[in-house]
């Protein structure tokens, strides 16, 4: 009987309230850590527990199992333990914001009482502002399960110090009881990175008596979270009735930070203070590590004030995400390459990002006869041709690199035909924009038509030794993929604008333009933007270049009425055509590139001057990276610092500032 009955008395402990049953002991290792303060983020499997809105943030399948020992140490050696096991599954491939959730937990006192929960949970976005805010909501149904173990002593009861009074009329009656549980949540994103959740747990208070009334008490959590890339900071308060029957508030306040790394995987630290009613006081710990698709969680969690006598609990979870990598994976990995190949060395082909560093400029008068081979496609000849210009002057490193570049090339092509399909034209400019020194753009058009014909050798060749060439990394789709090249870029500028991430957006669409020149998403968007900045002119002239490609009718509409508008702000000036101006229909706000990547074909374009190097930002980020840069370095944070200070070379290469950062990190640098 002592273990039966410490399985009531340690839950009813552990409940401060009248309800001993099914209390909300957490689930998974991750959320634990920051002290349960996880409604409003919500950003993994286990958002079927804590607010089901939050599986509408998931685009990719996710499986998690997890273990914990719970309040280790009770003086009657009672041991508490449960498990978890959850499955995330987002419907059309992630495509519509649109998830299910199912769930296992099981809390017992071995041999003695078990609760178990079974969860099926639904998540999705009925609400997306174009200006990045977001509504998602969600339910989930569950079915409670309690049960004990009667222990021999029921069967002669004792009423003070008087036994043999028979059965306990308690412990040999109904031993199992199941009941029909629901929570709601709601989970609104703000244009910002900041985040708010609301969830009501119990929502029909169902009875889980096993004679009686024992009905479980609504709990309604509320949070506010702040989420950047590796940060994030939450804060909670939960509302239920206390054992008194008195309205009782808990408050939490948690933090969470990863420290990714190109070459050791990603780790995570967390923690969080919790302070409320009937004396509740609790401490949380937890970490994690990451690599690959495997990630591994741990938490403390010690309560101070509410249950005394015991060495805490211990969680664990081993969780595995399918698929390819989220908008934020993205983003973090492509910082840390960059930082990365700061510190790297590798043959001397030349740097886009650095004008004493390029390859001999192709638009040098004593080059014409090698440029104008190049634009012909005839590249063994122009290597042929260079070989002889090189023998008549002093060899310098930019000539030696532009000949470095063009012996790679015709390795692997001696000649290409006029193209004749997008696959042709893609592989042509990336050699053109390789040999012109624009290696991001190389990279781009490479990685293009990379996937459209990754079975060919000589693409996939040159595209590794390209990547060890310039230090640039390609960007391939694995073959499971469910987007085209075209429609990732396209997915990630709407998961970067929904962040907030402007200078991503921009990046994005230049590369959509450069690769898509007649990309009428593109074009509408970008000239949406300049008029939500203003720029009515430069917008006119862009939306009228989408005109002539728009082919749907509603859509031409819009956009004369658009223009009619712009035209109207700019002070009246006429537009083609002679239309007047007029109010227009909503515009749509997307973020996008300027206008001169409004270009023709990359076959039609001007030849590229060196003197006007690619920029690849808005100039009005460079003082947030700057700062963002410097915290890092005082941090010790000496990758994530070369970062922000690169990106900032690359919207402003002249950035003395930048630069100095730069060879102050290379200097105290460890080498291996």
């Amino acid at each position: 009987m002592k273990r039966a009955l410490a399985a009531f008395i340690v839950a009813a402990a552990l409940a401060r309230t009248a309800s001993a049953a099914f209390e909300d002991m957490g689930s998974g290792a991750r959320a634990p850590g920051m002290g349960d303060a996880f409604g409003a983020l919500a950003d993994d499997a286990y958002a079927l527990h804590y607010n089901p809105a939050g599986l509408a943030q998931i685009d990719r399948k996710q499986f998690s199992a997890a273990y914990s020992r719970l309040y280790m140490g009770l003086s009657d050696g009672s041991e508490i333990g449960s498990s978890q096991f959850v499955y995330a599954h987002p419907l059309w491939r992630g495509k519509k914001s649109r998830t299910l959730g199912l769930g296992l937990d099981r809390l017992s006192l071995t041999g003695a009482y078990s609760e178990q929960t079974l969860t099926a949970a639904y998540g999705f976005k009925p609400i997306e502002r174009e200006s990045g805010a977001q509504l998602m909501t969600g339910f989930a149904a569950k079915y409670l399960t309690r049960s004990f173990t009667a222990p021999p002593e029921a069967a002669n009861a004792c009423v003070d110090i008087n036994c043999g009074q028979g059965a306990d009329p308690v412990l040999s009656g109904e031993k199992s009881k199941s009941a029909i549980d629901a929570d709601l949540g709601l989970l609104y994103r703000f244009p910002t990175r900041w985040q708010m959740g609301l969830s009501v747990q119990h929502l029909t208070s169902p009875n889980v008596a096993f004679s009686g009334s024992d009905k479980l008490e609504r709990a309604i959590n509320l949070g506010l979270a702040y989420k950047s890339l590796w940060l994030s900071l939450i804060g909670e308060v939960r509302m239920k009735k206390t054992a008194s029957g008195a309205s009782g508030r808990d408050y939490v306040v948690a933090a969470e930070r990863y420290f990714p790394t190109l070459d050791y995987g990603q780790f995570g630290v967390r923690g969080s203070l919790g302070v409320g009613s009937d004396e509740w006081r609790q401490i949380t710990m937890g970490g994690s590590y990451r690599i690959n698709k495997i990630q591994t969680d741990y938490a403390f969690l010690l309560p101070v004030g509410s249950l005394r006598g015991n060495s805490g609990s211990h969680r664990v979870s081993l969780t595995f995400h399918f698929g390819a990598p989220t908008g934020d994976e993205e983003i973090s990995r492509e910082l840390l390459e960059q930082a990365k190949r700061l510190h790297e060395s590798g043959p001397d082909y030349g740097n886009e990002y650095n004008q004493e560093l390029k390859p001999q400029d192709l638009n040098d008068p004593r080059l014409a006869e090698v440029r104008a081979l190049i634009e012909q496609r005839k590249y063994q000849l122009a290597q042929k041709a260079l070989s002889e210009y090189a023998l008549k002057q002093p060899l310098n490193t930019s000539l030696i690199r532009l000949s470095n570049r063009l012996n790679l090339t015709a390795f692997y092509y001696q000649e290409l035909p006029e193209p004749k399909d997008k696959y042709e034209a893609q592989t042509a400019a990336a050699l053109r924009g390789f040999l012109y020194g624009e290696d991001r753009t190389a990279m781009l058009h490479a990685s293009y038509a990379y996937s459209m014909k990754p079975e060919d050798v000589r693409i996939t060749r040159f595209l590794e030794e390209m990547e060890k060439a310039v230090g640039v990394k390609a960007d391939r789709l694995p073959p499971d993929h469910p987007r085209g090249f075209i429609d990732e870029l396209l997915y990630r500028v709407e998961f970067a604008h929904s962040r907030g991430d402007q200078g991503r957006v921009e990046a994005l669409l230049k590369d959509v333009i450069e690769l898509e020149p007649e990309s009428v998403t593109a074009l509408e968007r970008l000239g949406s933007l300049r008029y939500m900045a203003g720029r009515y002119l430069e917008a006119i002239q862009i939306w009228e270049a989408a005109l002539k490609l728009e082919t749907r009718e509603k859509e031409l509409e819009s956009l004369r009425a658009y223009m009619k508008l712009a035209a109207e702000r700019a002070g009246g000036s006429a537009l083609p055509g002679g239309l007047a101006p007029a109010a227009p229909a909503a515009v749509e706000r997307p973020s996008a590139a300027p206008a001169a990547a409004v270009a023709a074909p990359a076959a039609a374009r001007p030849e590229p001057v060196s003197a006007a190097p690619r920029r690849a930002g808005d100039p009005r980020d460079v003082q947030a990276l700057y700062q963002r840069g410097v915290e890092h370095y005082a941090r010790g944070e000496y990758l994530q610092a070369s970062g922000m200070f690169l990106r900032i070379l690359q919207i402003d290469p002249e950035n003395e500032q930048a630069r100095k950062a730069l060879e102050r990190i290379d200097r105290r640098k460890p080498r291996r």
